[in-house]
């Protein structure tokens, strides 16, 4: 019987030794790199994880221990033998030793007592649990090392610089939605570059690199504008905006830009060709007239043939003989001039209007006292029509009917120099020499802007009635330069406020 106590100590302290080493390897969270605590239930066979984060033996941690208190010195934390004895007494009142042999738990108690455990001093019994035999345990405990830094199993364990886990690593960005300013790509590598060291990556709302910055952008050059409206690479925002000048349009279609309607560079097929364009050899009856190849030799043949087609555009160039009369108009048509200049024909307006609306920009309009030519401009609305006039950029001299008669016309003339034209008569038989507003539309604008008035052979401006005007310098008129019904001011001294430009 000694013999088998004897035994079962042996065995009992190298179970204890067994389950210290359990409780140093397995006895926590492993993945959290600390063998002293646990946050779940991952603790060594025997052990379990009590509320406040520890491995202890599975008697220690439930109710069979509940009141004992912990007795400091004793090895087991605060067990005593009674109370180990107690627990085993309720969870194995017996145990196998054999095949066919059991023992009375207080037999084997007893024999522990007196030998194992309590006979055993505490140096002793640490000696023999860091002895040889359990090398292998330590050594596997010890080589168990911290997770590297800038390891990560989630956004979580990141932060700064590098706030995302990608494949165990905190990196700067998953995707270049993370990504910003002159470093708005995430590489292969996840790092933010600047678009210029990407291989690709700029998103379709920002499709273009601009280099020196490392942004991505709109545009950097107007290739990449693709929408009609917007056909221009604003070279300070890097964004496809309205044309906003004929500079902007050099080389597509006629090198018009139609800001005054909604900023897009005009085309050729929106075009009709008039005038002397270049070598061009212009025909009023070839089968290909109106074209940049063969233009139109007339303006009127232009202006006609444009509202024939339903082309929005006609372009003049060089010295037309002969304006366009008589016009009336289905749909809006834009006139303007290359280095262009009507000269009408005798006895006739430089340009008539009767319905409709018409942009004329860039046309000079010179009359000649020797033919006895009309009005420069006659824009009179017929019975029951509605006429709308603007003017940008254009020069009406020399006419001897007067420069610009307005019956019943809205008007928007601005950026327009009137001189020397008249004395002509208006049909209520008011004589003016540079513009005459003989009625007002029932509806429209009736606008003076940046106008200069001067050395016409009657009254400057005239009007029927209260107009606006910006900017309007009326000089060296047959006085007044401007009549007091028109309720206009005159800004007197040219600048870039006051006057044509």
């Amino acid at each position: 019987m000694r013999g088998g106590v004897k035994a079962m100590g042996e065995f009992r302290g190298a179970s204890i030794a067994l389950l210290l080493a359990s409780m140093l390897l397995l006895g926590c969270d492993d993945t959290r790199r600390d063998w002293q605590t646990c946050h779940r239930e991952l603790c060594g066979p025997g052990y379990a994880c009590t509320k406040d984060f520890r491995c202890v033996p599975a008697f220690d941690a439930g109710a069979t221990d509940a009141g004992v208190a912990d007795v400091p010195g004793e090895p087991d934390g605060g067990l005593t033998p009674a109370s180990l004895d107690s627990a085993a007494a309720k969870e194995a009142p017996a145990v196998d030793v054999g095949a066919d042999e059991t023992f009375a738990a207080s037999v084997i108690d007893a024999a522990l007592e007196a030998t194992a455990i309590d006979a055993t001093p505490r140096p002793v019994l640490d000696a023999e649990i860091d002895s040889a035999a359990d090398a292998p345990l330590d050594l596997a405990a010890d080589t168990l090392v911290p997770d590297a830094p800038g390891t990560c199993s989630s956004d979580g364990d990141c932060a700064g610089q590098t706030p995302y886990c990608v494949e165990g690593r905190c990196v700067a960005c998953k995707t270049s939605g993370e990504c910003q300013g002159g470093a708005p790509i995430c590489s292969s590598g996840h790092a933010c570059v600047s678009c210029a060291l990407a291989d690709a990556g700029c998103p379709v709302t920002a499709p273009a690199c601009e280099a020196d910055s490392g942004r991505c952008v709109e545009c950097v050059s107007n290739d990449a504008c693709g929408v009609a409206t917007k056909p221009i690479c604003d070279s300070a925002s890097y964004t496809c905006v309205a044309c906003t000048s004929d500079d902007q349009c050099v080389a597509v279609g006629p090198s018009v830009c139609m800001f005054h309607l909604d900023g897009h560079c005009a085309t050729d097929a929106e075009t009709v060709y008039a005038g002397s364009h270049g070598a061009a050899t212009c025909s009023d009856t070839a089968t290909s007239a109106g074209s940049a190849q063969t233009p139109y030799c007339t303006a009127q043949k232009g202006v006609l043939a444009a509202r024939a087609k339903g082309r929005p555009l006609v372009v003049l160039a060089g010295t037309l003989a002969g304006g366009f009369t008589g016009i009336a108009l289905t749909a809006p048509l834009t006139v303007v001039g290359k280095d262009a200049m009507i000269t009408p024909a005798d006895y006739s307006d430089g340009i008539g209007i009767t319905s409709g609306e018409i942009y004329l920009r860039g046309l000079s309009v010179a009359g000649s006292a020797a033919g006895q030519t009309g009005i420069g401009i006659n824009a009179q609305a017929t019975a029951g029509a509605t006429l709308v006039l603007h003017m940008d950029g254009c020069a009406v001299t020399g006419n001897p009917g007067g420069g610009i008669l307005l019956g019943g016309a809205a008007f928007d003339i601005r950026n327009t120099r009137v001189a020397g034209n008249g004395p002509g008569q208006a049909s209520g038989g008011a004589t003016f020499g540079g513009i005459r507003v003989d009625s007002l539309p029932a509806s429209g604008p009736t606008s003076l802007k940046l106008v200069t008035i001067e050395s016409n052979l009657a009254p400057g401006l005239s009007c029927a009635a209260s107009i606006s005007g910006t900017g309007v310098l009326a000089s060296g008129n047959v006085v007044p330069d401007i009549t007091t019904s028109c309720g206009v001011g005159n800004c007197a001294t040219a600048s870039p406020t006051c006057g044509a430009q």
